[in-house]
């Protein structure tokens, strides 16, 4: 009863009518249209057998009134007139017994049908009626025509033609109209029919429309009108419940999407007033146990040391003072949690954790009495980290709960990595203004200092261990103002003083600057376009790139540097070395301040490259590997129009994006 209840195998079944009567006149059409034509043969071999009788009798009667006089006219004759008689005579005999036997073999209708030609009873009658004719018909021609075969008695022969062929004649054209009405009548029936089941097709689609306008339309609408109202806000409004079908229970289902869906909305509006990690974790902790039965939420975020730091906690609805946890993320299901992209659900987190030792996370979790967590990968660039939602009971996230966490996964993992990334701006824009204002602090004494060192190195006479301490400490002062300059460079606006400039040139005086007898240097420059650059900064981007190539170069491998336009109508440079590469872990992040491989660098150099190249409009990345050493390659757009403050605007996000690709 439920099944009959069921839309969908009343659907089925409405369809399956159809088709059926629709296929049924398909196939009878087709059925038909293979007969009409086995008709038309039919009566195209009819006609080309009644062609065949007036030629024979025409032929004879030509015969007879030029009939030879002496021997050469007669073997004449028997080359010509015979010849075409026995043609004429085996092709009319092919016809008639071929309508006789009711049979056609393909080489006499000159095709292969799909449906054989097939004779009403009638017409079959007729043409063997027609066939005993022809062949008496024959006996007598035969025996006009005498048994010598070399010379025929071809006037005797004529003469029997012309004196029986109406007999013959006349039989045929019975069997040439009889099977002509037959064609018709079959055409009329199956017209008939034809009509008949179009006309009950017709019938039965408009029962059908009929019934799915009321069965299902009619319901659908009352529906979409209560989801209307849902969309518009009114998440308190409920769609009524009309029939016990399939629309029913997504009428029902609506109405505990919409429940769902005002939870969601607190959720949405707690979130966007969360103006820190903090603020927004409690609101997770108050909204989200409503939707997935989660009593413990954490954060973690990858620090500036590349390992993953517990940022904040809540237990239960309130803060779980777990003190400071730190984890390396190498081989970790956090790693790769964040590498995947997609939330990870680890049922059985206290299992899991037995299985490596590289999972010190879930043994913390363990401990802390979790046995269920998801694991959901947030922020994005700089800012990475994973959100935890655990539960103390195994096995306690179904699969809906986690298809609304994943559904969820872009949500929360916006917000809470909008949240840390904004943290974490504020942070360093803090750090910034600090830096700034304790540079200039530092900035004077340190001069005091240096000029005091260059006294004493003047001083003659000091002992020579003195005179040691004296040029190391001047090495470290001038370390230490060579890292003032950066932290001010990068912390500092920039502004550019733009001017038209030959990007080779810019290039070429680079190197020439820096080069020496022992570098070897292979330079192709190609580019050879003029470009809106500040050309100072131009040259420091370079200039930073270049020694950083030079120190990282093994001794006597030559540094390749090539400018070339590109495809896409930007110019690109790239400066290359055969030196070791790069961690990977490294090069992901090797453009965020204070991320250095040097020993004694101060990981600003290419944040500082960054920032240049960025305000002129262009990209930076860096490649590494075995095989190729590190490359560092620079693009920067050609023609690009000012901006209204006289800046150059930035690249196409297109361009970009598949350059970053």
């Amino acid at each position: 009863m439920r099944l009959i209840q069921s839309l969908k195998f009343q659907i089925v079944l409405a369809i399956v009518v159809l088709t059926a009567l629709f296929a049924g006149a398909t196939l009878y059409s087709l059925h038909v249209i293979d007969r009409q034509h086995g008709d038309d043969v039919l009566v195209t071999l009819a006609s080309q057998m009644q062609t065949n009788q007036k030629h024979l009798t025409l032929q004879a009667m030509r015969y007879l009134e030029n009939a030879p006089r002496d021997y050469a006219s007669y073997n004449r004759d028997l080359g010509l007139y015979f010849e075409d008689l026995k043609t004429t005579r085996a092709e009319l005999s092919r016809l008639i017994e071929a309508f006789a036997a009711n049979r056609f073999a393909p080489e006499l209708i000159g095709e292969d049908m799909n449906l054989q030609p097939q004779l009403g009873m009638q017409t079959q009658e007729v043409a063997q009626q027609c066939a005993v004719t022809w062949r008496q018909f024959l006996d007598g021609l035969d025996e006009r025509i005498g048994p010598d075969q070399a010379e025929p008695r071809l006037e005797w022969a004529a003469e029997w033609i012309v004196q029986h062929h109406q007999a013959l004649e006349t039989i045929s054209g019975e069997l040439f109209t009889t099977l002509r009405d037959d064609v018709a009548r079959r055409a009329g029936r199956a017209n008939t029919i034809n009509r008949v089941l179009l006309v009950a097709a017709l019938v039965v689609s408009l029962i059908t429309a009929a019934w799915f306008y009321r069965r299902v339309l009619a319901p659908l609408t009352v529906a979409v009108n209560g989801f209307k109202q849902v969309a518009n806000g009114d998440f308190s409004y409920r769609v009524p419940v009309t029939s016990s079908n399939e629309i029913g229970m997504l009428a029902g289902s609506f109405n505990h999407l919409s429940d769902r869906l005002d939870a969601l909305r607190k959720l949405l509006t707690g979130l966007e007033q969360g103006a820190d990690l903090d603020g927004t974790l409690k609101t997770l902790t108050k909204t989200l146990p409503s939707l997935i039965p989660v009593d413990w939420i954490g954060v973690l975020v990858t620090g500036v040391d590349g390992r993953f730091h517990l940022a904040k906690a809540y237990s239960d609805g309130k803060p779980d003072r777990v003190g400071t946890l730190s984890f390396h993320p190498d081989r970790t299901l956090l790693d790769e949690c964040i590498r995947s992209s997609d939330p990870l659900h680890i049922p059985d987190v206290a299992g899991v954790a037995t299985l490596s030792d590289s999972y010190v996370f879930l043994n913390q979790l363990s401990k802390f009495g979790r046995r269920d967590a998801v694991f959901m990968p947030i922020g994005n660039g700089a800012v990475q980290g994973v959100a935890v939602f655990a539960s103390r009971f195994p096995n306690n996230f179904r699969p809906e709960h986690l298809a609304l966490l994943r559904n969820l996964g872009v949500l929360l993992g916006v917000s809470l990595g909008r949240t840390i990334q904004l943290t974490e701006s504020s942070r360093l824009a803090s750090i910034g203004q600090f830096a700034s204002g304790i540079v200039h602090e530092i900035r004077n004494p340190l001069a005091t200092i240096a000029l005091a060192l260059d006294h004493l190195d003047s001083v003659d006479g000091i002992p020579e261990g003195s005179s040691k301490r004296v040029a190391l400490a001047s090495t470290e002062v001038a370390r230490l103002e060579r890292l003032l300059e950066d932290i001010l460079l990068y912390a500092k606006p920039l502004a550019l003083d733009r001017q038209v400039a030959a990007i080779d040139d810019v290039v070429r005086s680079v190197v020439d600057s820096e080069s020496s007898d022992q570098d070897r240097i292979d330079i192709v420059l190609s580019a050879g376009v003029n470009l809106s650059i500040d050309a100072d900064r131009m040259q420091q981007v370079l200039l930073n790139l270049l020694r950083n190539a030079r120190q990282a170069a093994p001794a006597g491998t030559p540094i390749r540097i090539r400018s070339y336009v590109t495809d896409d109508d930007w110019v690109a440079i790239t400066l290359a070395n055969q030196g070791e590469p790069i961690p990977p872990k490294t090069l992901e992040r090797i453009f965020e301040p204070f991320v250095t491989t040097k020993r004694h660098g101060t990981g600003l150099g290419l944040p500082i490259v960054r920032r240049i190249i960025d305000a002129h409009g262009g990209q930076v990345t860096l490649a590494s590997d075995a095989l190729s050493g590190t490359v560092a390659t620079l693009r920067l757009p050609i023609g690009l129009p000012l901006a209204a403050d006289g800046a150059v605007a930035p690249p196409p996000a297109q361009a970009a994006d598949s350059e970053a690709g």
